[in-house]
């Protein structure tokens, strides 16, 4: 089969990152004997100490568990999911596989699919040398402005129960631990940690709850982690009621419960509400001095810590017994490559894609000797995910234009053409190779600002996998809690010729350089903060630089720590809880958007048919902020609505976590939703398009005509700490049937 396309001047994403280079000595945190295999968890508690005891309470660094090695208790590895296993760096990501979002898993409707997804997720977990991962996410879609929407399976609590526990026996049943989250009303990020969901007994138990009581009695999940937020005043971190009362009494829970990342907001409260895990470490409030004040003071009892401790023991003795080769290995990193795994995710992702609308059977392509106008932004994006904890580095992207070259009917003719920009953020430097020749940039740290001109006095050389790196967990002992920098260092090949605008965000300050001029200043000036790094960014600074295809360009940037003159007073979200470092460089050429927008006309009027490719990405669904509304980028709609009145046989294929707006819906013959559909998106949809996988995913959300008709429209983020859950058992498609309104395309359809 063979296809022909028009060249392109825009840069198309790399197909794959390298992983970072291993380490050179073995982990510290399971180099002990296997004597905790048989060991009986009441004699160890008898056996430790006061101290050994507090420390077991919190984690060791941001992804281990403390290892007591005079008992031969081991550390255990946790690695953030849920659509991958990203690894112990935010930096230095190990390249891994991605499997579709869990909006996505929710569209399948095949709990048998979810499972094979999860026991591959398993298989990732241990390549990344961790036993237990971060997931799955089942905190129902209460509206589709939640910045984590694309996390969670569904607006229904009895769907999303049973896709969870067949993600948890997938994951448990090959030796990894899921970890459930997150426990309870999670459904929004703004002021996450402080908010307080005001929410009916009723409400709570049959929508919000239901998924985590299913998956609890059906799969027995080993951990469970608290969320950030408070129901009905009080922290689900502190509260009794949720974690003792209701979670492992009325439940019969008897594994551990661990904290969000940062999400501990005592001592003893946490303790006697049944958290038994701080993360992640070093503690912040179960230290030592802390604990120790609270015995004193009879806060708190040592029987009581000792049942928090037999919590974390038990645990990690599962773990250690279903999976020893690596709780006891070496904690190395690796990146596997299975042609398998890959067919798999093929069809995962083909499962869940959704056809809406195939007006005159415009799906599929099929006609040889036709030409299709592939236009849109999304079609050369290498976007497998949403954005912040589910972020991943992944082994290779097929995008939808690869997909529909390599898998097009022999003699169909293609042309692409970017139709309008749609980012939110500029793209990374596709492209950047370090000086290793490696795809990405080298980061090297220093403790002062006179070494950055001389690279071997660094404390640390980190390898990025593209033109950025959060460094918030890969910082050295030596340059904790106190000022320091970095140098950030690439060579980039220009992909055209022109005007090239090129952007700088940072959580900290930092210069942009090109062949050694300054570009981009984002140190001196009075820093604006934006949505970045988890909410502690600043907004993306440009500037702009002309350069010829071809060019070596070397790209510098000069970054301290220490934020700029206003960013520390005018952070949006003050309830963010992680303190981050991290600078961000972005680029993409200088485009007449009116003019991008004839050339899409122009192609469009002389094709048998149009595939646009439309949606969001991480800078839009991500952790740390939610939506501002469902709308798509820039001036989407107005391409979609330009090319549909001259092609009538124009297809929108939507990737995207949650529902989008979409006001074309009756001027278009076709629409696909695609959501993230992971490494294999571009296979998977032109499956879907040239008609080899019939389209059999349904919606698990309810698509709304307009915003307004979103149950939790007057009810959505925090006003002086409180959102109310006003639309009580109305959620989601309950809302629609209860006030008669009629959806753009009802759940499951």
């Amino acid at each position: 089969m063979t296809a022909t396309i028009t060249d392109t001047a825009y840069p198309t994403p790399p197909t794959s990152f390298p992983s970072p280079s291993p380490p050179t000595e073995g982990s510290p945190w399971h180099n002990g004997s296997r004597a905790f295999l048989t060991a009986s968890v009441p004699d160890l508690i008898s056996r430790l100490t006061k101290y050994e005891k507090i420390k077991l309470l919190a984690g060791a660094d941001w992804w281990h568990t403390v290892p007591i090695h005079r008992l031969d208790i081991p550390g255990v590895k946790m690695t953030d999911g849920p659509n991958g296993a990203r690894g112990a760096s935010f930096a230095e990501m190990t390249a891994g596989l991605a499997i579709p979002c869990e909006t996505a898993l929710g569209a399948t409707f095949a709990p048998e699919m979810v499972h094979r997804a999860a026991s591959l997720l398993a298989k990732e977990t241990k390549d990344r040398g961790a036993v237990a991962l971060l997931a799955p996410t089942i905190n129902i879609q209460r509206s589709p402005l939640g910045g984590r929407a694309f996390e969670s399976f569904s607006e229904d609590p009895l769907l999303s129960g049973l896709m969870a526990a067949s993600y948890v026996e997938g994951l448990q049943q090959n030796g990894v631990s899921a970890v459930l989250k997150h426990f309870v009303c999670n459904d929004q990020e703004h002021e996450r940690s402080a908010v307080s969901a005001e929410v009916s007994e009723r409400a709570l138990r049959e929508v919000y709850l239901r998924p985590f009581m299913i998956a609890v009695q059906e799969a027995d999940p080993l951990a469970i982690m608290t969320s950030y937020n408070r129901v009905n005043g009080t922290h689900v971190a502190e509260s009794k009621h949720l974690l003792e009362d209701v979670l492992r009494r009325e439940w019969a829970y008897n594994g551990m419960v661990m904290s969000d990342w940062f999400g501990t907001y005592s001592v003893d409260l946490g303790i006697l509400a049944g958290q038994d895990l701080e993360m992640p470490g070093p503690a912040k409030w179960r230290t030592e001095y802390l604990v120790d004040h609270c015995l004193m003071s009879r806060k708190i009892t040592e029987r009581q810590i000792d049942t928090r401790v037999e919590k974390v023991l038990h645990w990690a003795q599962r773990l250690a017994r279903l999976s020893p080769d690596v709780v006891y290995g070496d904690d190395v990193e690796i990146t596997s490559h299975d042609a398998r795994d890959r067919a798999f995710l093929r069809e995962l992702a083909g499962s869940s894609i959704v056809l809406l609308k195939n007006k005159g059977n415009v799906l599929p392509i099929t006609n040889k000797r036709a030409r299709v106008a592939v236009i849109g932004p999304g079609a050369t994006s290498n976007c497998v995910s949403g954005g912040g904890s589910a972020a991943l580095n992944a082994s290779y992207v097929v995008t939808v234009l690869d997909g529909l070259k390599v898998g097009a009917p022999s003699d169909l003719e293609l042309a692409y053409c970017l139709g309008t920009p749609a980012h939110k953020l500029l793209p990374h430097l596709y492209g950047i190779v370090n000086e290793d020749g490696d795809a990405g940039c080298d980061l090297r740290l220093f403790a002062d600002r006179d070494d950055m001109a001389h690279p071997a006095r660094a404390v640390r050389r980190l390898r990025l996998c593209d033109s950025s790196g959060l460094i918030s967990d890969d910082i050295p002992e030596n340059l904790k809690d106190r000022p320091w920098f970095a140098v950030m260092t690439g060579t980039w090949t220009a992909p055209v010729t022109g005007a090239y605008e090129f952007s700088l965000s940072v959580c900290g300050r930092a210069r942009l350089y090109i062949d050694g001029l300054l570009v981009v200043d984002n140190w001196d000036i009075s820093q604006r903060p934006g949505d970045g790094f988890f909410g502690q960014g600043t907004v993306e600074e440009m500037g702009v630089s002309h350069v010829n295809k071809g060019q070596e360009c070397q790209i510098r940037c000069e970054y301290s720590n220490v934020a700029g003159s206003k960013i520390g007073q005018e952070v949006k979200d003050e309830s963010q809880p992680i303190h981050n470092f991290g600078l961000r460089v972005g680029g993409f050429p200088v485009v007449d958007q009116e003019q991008e927008l004839q050339d899409a006309v122009g192609t469009a009027q002389g094709c048998d048919a149009v595939v646009l490719v439309v949606g969001l990405g991480p800078d839009f669904e991500s952790e740390a902020f939610d939506r501002p509304d469902l709308s798509l980028p820039m001036r989407t709609d107005e391409l979609i609505e330009r090319v549909a009145a001259v092609n009538e046989r124009t297809v929108v294929v939507v990737q995207s976590g949650s529902a989008v707006n979409m006001p074309w819906a009756n001027k278009v013959a076709g629409i696909v939703q695609a959501w993230y559909g992971g490494n294999e998106a571009g296979n998977a949809i032109a499956d879907v398009l040239y008609g080899r996988r019939n389209p059999s995913g349904r919606l698990p959300i309810t698509l709304p005509k307009r915003e307004q008709d979103v149950p939790a429209y007057t009810d959505f983020k925090s006003e002086k700490g409180i959102v109310h859950y006003s639309e009580g058992l109305n959620v989601g498609y309950k809302w629609y049937q209860a006030r008669k309104i009629e959806p753009l395309f009802p759940f499951g359809s």
